[in-house]
């Protein structure tokens, strides 16, 4: 029967104005009857609905066939055209029809997945739904065929309810099916996903579900499908944070037992991926770039038989680094990299290994490239961030090195050696940098072939030394430190002690000897760089008895040597290049730390070496300087010595404010009367002084407020209390004021019972904040105020216990809620009198199991297990108790 397309096209119109909500079955009938449209439906069936949707189906698959696209004359080559006006009315029909058919016969835990507005109903027996499913499922199988409508974004729900029928119909794999269909990657997974989502699921459909997205996954492209899919399908809950949807993905791509063919593909598409997200750079890109970093950090903590993919990752990320150690072409001028490809190279390393520890790649692998980072961050300009970049990694992988590693590292970059990993690409001798005229472009090539004997100026220590006082890294700066003054003072870096382990002839054994007097040289001047560093200072001074160690325990050997006649000889001219090094280093360090009871040893060993034979007149001089040197006091202040501190604490620049901090705490320990009177505005200045960026001034501002405590109690722990509960401060002082107020109840110890009510009211308040790093903070405060009281907060103990059990039901953020257990796990076990509670104990009991048969987090369960051990072990104790202690505890006595 032929329809003219003028009345479909009304007909289509004419649905379209009607609303969802209004729409009932005489509407719908008397909606065909007005447009005279008469299409054949089954003459035995009596249900009017269905004649209604047999009718329907048949006008959207007519229009699409004869009206939604036309000619726009009649001729076979005349362009076909598509009137939007139609389109639109179409799109909306075809969703106000879905919503009475397709959506209408699903099984019921499938019909919650779409929005539907109809109000219409029907009841009819399993058999005919599933008949009158799989007519519907056909007709819109036909409209889905027309490339336009399976792409249009409008008909994202009628593809949802198209794909759930046919999985329930079928109860098998569609992988394959919907290859012949347009619809995007994005939209299949986010519809197997929402139907896998469905509650009352059947087992059998969940499994054929998890199959096809697995499948899909394992695809060209299915991985970039699945990040988007599962972070756009979380983007309305809250508590779902973008490091828990990255973890859901990386679990999912890189658990065992995938094919080598899922596993490869997923490595390529994550690839391409990650490329694609760092480079765009938006916020949420940068959230899919911090999932692909997951997803091959999990690749990397898969056991040996996976060796393939650690191999193909370290590949992605260095191979371009490794041609630059090993060029395949060694023809000068030829070009080896661009500075946009090293640029991009660079940046793409940079995000994937720097950051946090949790969320980077291992900085192992960076450790055979430290010796070409290092070269290469020497060579180029400090204004191109490519330099950034390098920084970044190099001192990330030094960071999170021990100290046996570091140690390694930083030898193999003095003697220039490489050693096992360390060291194992090099950036090629004849590699230049090569600027482009009148611009900041640039590019790696091959330069001319030289014989440049002087190995010693590509030592490589000086650069790695750059980085490091370039870096805010105090105590990885503290560190390297200690590896080079030991390696002076025990390396034997003299000529005298030096003896080559292969037979050399005059010429090699004086070109030896001149490397090693360079790299002697490198090493001290290194030293003399850190240690006039000014921000390595306060380190320094803060921790000075390892390095008083090394001193004492050179001279200490100097001393022996002096007295030993038989090494007299051989040993003068060491120790004396040795002391005089010390001594020029470690002057001023020596004259700022005479009060410690460490350099008064250290002065009257220099004393007794003084007075022996092997001492210079040089050397005398020398040591009676700085052995009777008495003025310690700083330069260029003036006025009394509280008045000179308190302006060096107001002063701008850091190290100035921890000079005088330095000078408060003397002054406070000497019982200045001066300083004395003054310490209400020492409290207001140490507060301010709190704020500064610089960790060695905020850790210094600390000390002060500790020492405070001594002369002016209540008021510090009063003004931390409000200054932590304020508002209006930043989250970052906050969380500093947090810390200082922990150090300052630490060394009140038990008698901060005093204002127990105060801190533990007060941390308990942080615990409700918004920010998640406030209350994870807040959890740990009241953790160590709780230690430090001997967990003398019996009154507290309900409250604490509700606090906790809230954050763990309630809160999204993973640490926080391990922290709340942990307190519960601390407090279980260093309550003595644990039994008093026993209207709580089986609350506890209760929540400590079902957070370990529920908690999806390992760690969390863990600690919920620890804490039910405490409780259990308390318990047991309680009840195995001695007769004598039972009528004890009954009648205070013993009858």
């Amino acid at each position: 029967m032929e329809v003219d397309v003028k009345v479909l096209r009304e007909a289509i119109a004419c649905i379209a104005n009607l609303k969802p909500k209004d729409i009932t079955l005489t509407k719908l009938v008397d909606c065909l009857e007005a447009m005279k449209l008469s299409f054949p439906v089954e003459e035995s069936c009596t249900d009017i609905l269905w004649k209604g949707t047999v009718q329907y189906c048949a006008l959207l698959t007519e229009f699409a066939d004869k009206g939604l696209v036309e000619k726009q004359n009649q001729s076979a080559e005349s362009e076909e055209v598509i009137n939007l006006q139609d389109q639109a009315s179409y799109l909306t029909t075809i969703d106000l029809v879905r919503q009475f058919t397709v959506h209408l016969y699903l099984p019921r835990e499938l019909r919650g997945l779409s929005r539907c507005d109809s109000q219409l109903m029907v009841m009819v027996e399993e058999e005919e739904r599933v008949r009158r499913l799989s007519f519907c499922a056909a007709q819109f199988e036909r409209l889905f065929e027309k490339k336009m409508l399976a792409l249009h974004p409008r008909l994202t729900d009628t593809v949802i309810d198209f794909i759930a029928a046919l999985y329930s119909l079928s109860k098998a794999s569609l992988v394959e099916k919907w290859k012949c269909y347009a619809f995007p990657k994005d939209l299949i997974f986010r519809s197997l996903l929402v139907i896998k989502g469905a509650p009352g699921l059947p087992l059998e459909l969940a499994k054929v579900l998890h199959i096809d997205l697995l499948h899909l996954t394992g695809e060209p492209g299915g991985f970039s499908a699945l990040c988007k899919t599962l972070f756009a399908v979380g983007e309305t809950n809250e508590n779902a944070p973008a490091w828990h949807k990255s973890e859901v993905v990386a679990k999912i791509v890189s658990s065992k037992g995938h094919t080598k063919k899922f596993y490869r593909q997923i490595l390529t598409d994550c690839f391409e991926f990650y490329r694609w997200a760092v480079q765009t750079g938006t916020e949420e890109s940068l959230a899919y770039a911090a999932t692909c970093v997951e997803c091959l950090k999990r690749f990397l903590q898969l056991p040996a038989p996976y060796r393939e993919l650690h191999t193909r990752i370290e590949e992605y990320f260095f191979r371009s680094f490794q041609e630059l150690a090993a060029p395949t072409e060694l023809v000068a001028g030829c070009v080896l990299q661009e500075r946009n490809t090293l640029a991009n190279n660079l940046y793409e390393c940079s995000m994937a290994f720097t950051g946090s520890t949790f969320t980077s790649l291992p900085s192992a692998l960076l450790v055979p490239y430290l010796h070409l980072f290092l070269r290469m961050y020497s060579m180029l300009p400090s204004t191109f961030d490519e330099q950034k970049y390098l920084h970044s990694m190099i001192v990330f992988c030094l960071s999170n090195r021990s100290r046996a590693e570091l140690k390694r590292i930083i030898l193999s970059l003095l003697l220039n050696e490489p050693d096992g990993e360390i060291g194992r690409y090099w950036l090629h001798t004849r590699i230049v940098v090569k600027y482009c005229e009148n611009d900041n472009n640039y590019s790696l090539q091959i330069g001319p072939s030289t014989s440049d004997d002087d190995a010693g100026s590509d030592n490589l220590l000086p650069a790695v030394v750059d980085v490091l006082k370039s870096s805010d890294r105090n105590l990885l700066l503290y560190d390297a430190f200690l590896v080079l003054l030991n390696e002076l003072m025990t390396g034997g870096w003299t000529d005298n002690s030096f003896e080559p382990k292969q037979l050399l002839d005059a010429v090699e054994r004086d070109s030896l000897l001149c490397d090693r007097f360079h790299q002697k040289y490198i090493l001290i001047q290194s030293l003399m760089d850190l240690i006039n560093h000014k921000h390595f200072h306060t380190q320094l001074y803060d921790n000075p008895g390892e390095v008083l160690n090394i001193l004492t325990a050179t001279l200490t050997k100097i001393i022996d040597n002096s007295n030993d006649k038989e090494s007299q000889v051989a040993s003068d001219g060491n120790d004396s290049d040795v002391l005089e090094v010390m001594l020029s280093i470690f002057q001023e360090f020596l004259q700022r730390n005479r009060n410690r009871p460490e350099v008064e040893g250290v002065l009257k060993l220099l004393r007794r070496y003084r007075s022996s034979k092997s001492c210079s007149d040089a050397m005398k001089v020398q040591i009676d300087l700085l052995c009777n040197e008495t003025s310690t006091e700083h330069e260029g202040v003036s006025g009394s010595a509280c008045q000179n501190a308190l302006s060096l604490c107001s002063d701008q620049q850091p190290y100035c404010k921890v000079y005088g901090t330095t000078l408060l705490l003397k002054l406070l320990k000497e019982r200045d009367p001066e300083t004395y009177g003054q310490r209400h505005k020492i409290l207001v200045l140490a507060l301010v002084n709190l704020r500064d960026e610089e960790s060695y001034a905020f850790l210094n501002s600390v000390r002060l407020l500790v020492a405070l405590c001594d002369v002016l109690e209540a008021e510090v722990i009063d003004a931390l209390v409000k200054e932590y509960l304020n508002e209006s401060n930043d989250t970052d002082y906050r969380l500093k004021v947090g810390e200082a107020t922990v150090k300052t109840v630490e060394t009140l110890g038990p008698f901060a019972v005093r204002y127990r009510d105060t801190l533990v009211n007060c941390f308990l308040a942080g615990t409700r904040h918004a920010v998640e790093e406030f209350r994870t903070s807040s959890l740990s405060n009241v953790g160590n105020v709780c230690r430090i009281l001997s967990y003398q907060v019996h009154h507290f103990f309900y409250e604490l216990f509700t606090t906790i059990k809230s954050i763990v039901d309630t809160d999204g953020y993973l640490p926080a809620r391990r922290a709340a257990i942990l307190v519960l796990s601390q407090l279980l076990e260093g309550i003595d009198s644990l039994m008093d509670f026993q209207e709580y104990l089986l609350l506890i009991y209760r929540f400590l199991k079902h957070v370990i048969a529920t908690d999806n987090d390992d760690v969390t369960k863990l600690q919920a297990a620890v804490a039910l051990d405490h409780l259990k072990a308390k318990t047991k104790d309680f009840l195995q108790i001695n007769p004598d202690e039972l009528e004890r505890r009954m009648f205070g006595r013993v009858i």
